[in-house]
């Protein structure tokens, strides 16, 4: 038998997180079976498990999952992806006080099963980020362990417990109805950044600051930014929603000054850890698409990478906020980008005096690691943007 502990969030050096293990048990394709008993599931938690999922799927996998939806915990979106899923997925919920509150990922085939117990929602921050902590049992199938569970949990494992439901279309509409689901910018803000004020204090916080653990390379959690795309009917012009995904970094850089300042000059690390382009290589290209100040999604922008032997590496942005003068070195333009697919990224420019700039500005002089009279730049995470500033991710 293997028992370890599965630290999270505290001692960084470690690296260690139940998503880590979670996809290790996956990629080892050595399990027909797949159940979990989760309290809270976010839409970035679940997504970053579809990849998986369909993979095991596709082998034939038997996937089981039992979610609860007390205190607003889990979202409308992520419901909707686990039903994406096309697994035996439900609901559990009863008419009382006590919540249904456990975490358990049981990974299994005829020989042998691999059961993760602890602290850890499905969620972004629960599965990567929070300070949690687990217990992970590998062993033979007659190991006690592996019958207590299934005795205990009997009625939920077969689907007999009166208060399962199956999570359906028709299910999450009416849940999201009676006000039984948070939507996805709800959920985020009352549970994973506290931007709802439901954490925060009055004044300067009396605590320290201390990192946050890194995603792993495997975790790939998908965001929503919904933005508004207009098109004309008839003589009138209306708009539509479009859903998008946006990845977990999301680059935050001052924009240099010049009668073209269109033309964004970034460091070589950024130009080609981030934008995935590389020094010296004119061919690459990707694709930008800009958000306007009311939310509405401009035209597909196909850009060449430009490097040039004064060290300067480039894209090329064209905007409404580019098409004026240059409002000055002290207070430069901000551009947000964030990624959502392969060599495609959103982007926003904000201009002194307009939405969160300040904010963001103040944000960015915090993060940054700039030298002093360098173009101050950070990636950060794309939920620090979504607290400062949520009209740009929503």
């Amino acid at each position: 038998m293997d028992t370890i502990i599965i630290g999270q969030g505290y001692n960084l050096k470690e690296d260690t997180s139940v998503a880590k293990e979670l996809i290790k048990q996956f990629n080892s394709q050595r399990y027909d079976s797949f159940t979990c008993l989760v309290a809270f599931a976010s839409y970035g938690g679940v997504s970053a498990l579809t990849k998986y999922i369909r993979e095991g799927k596709r082998r034939g996998m038997r996937i089981r999952v039992i979610l609860g939806i007390d205190q607003k915990g889990t979202s409308k979106e992520a419901l909707e992806e686990v039903l994406s899923w096309g697994v035996d997925a439900r609901i559990y919920h009863a008419d009382t006080r006590n919540i249904f509150h456990p975490k358990v990922y049981l990974f299994e085939n005829e020989d042998i099963f691999t059961l993760i117990v602890g602290s850890n929602n499905l969620t972004i921050p629960g599965l990567v980020q929070n300070v949690e902590c687990s217990l992970l049992i590998k062993d033979i199938l007659s190991n006690p362990v592996h019958k207590d569970f299934y005795n205990y949990w009997k009625s939920i494992l077969t689907g007999s417990d009166e208060n399962l439901y199956r999570i359906t279309r028709n299910l999450i509409k009416q849940l999201a109805e009676k006000g039984f689901l948070s939507s996805e910018t709800e959920r985020v803000k009352r549970y994973d950044d506290g931007s709802d004020g439901s954490r925060r204090t009055q004044g300067p916080s009396m605590f320290k600051r201390t990192a946050i653990q890194r995603m792993p390379a495997e975790f790939t959690p998908q965001r929503h930014v919904t933005v508004r795309t207009p098109f004309r009917k008839g003589k009138g012009k209306k708009q539509s929603k479009k859903s998008l995904y946006i990845e977990e970094d999301v680059l935050v850089a001052e924009i240099g000054g010049g009668p073209r300042w269109k033309q964004v000059n970034f460091p070589v690390e950024v130009f080609e850890n981030f934008f995935g382009a590389v020094r010296g290589d004119n061919s690459y290209q990707i694709e930008l698409l800009n958000i306007g100040k009311d939310g509405s999604l401009g035209e597909v922008e196909t850009r060449q990478a430009v490097s040039v032997k004064s060290r300067n590496y480039r894209f090329e942005i064209n905007c409404t906020e580019t098409q004026g003068p240059y409002p000055g070195n002290d207070m430069r333009p901000i551009g947000l980008f964030a990624k959502i697919g392969d060599r495609a990224f959103l982007y926003q420019v904000l201009l002194p005096g307009e939405g969160c700039y300040e904010k963001i500005r103040e944000y960015l002089y915090q993060e940054s690691h700039s030298a002093s009279r360098e173009l101050k730049r950070a990636i950060v995470h794309v939920e620090a943007i979504h607290a400062i500033y949520p009209e740009l991710l929503i």
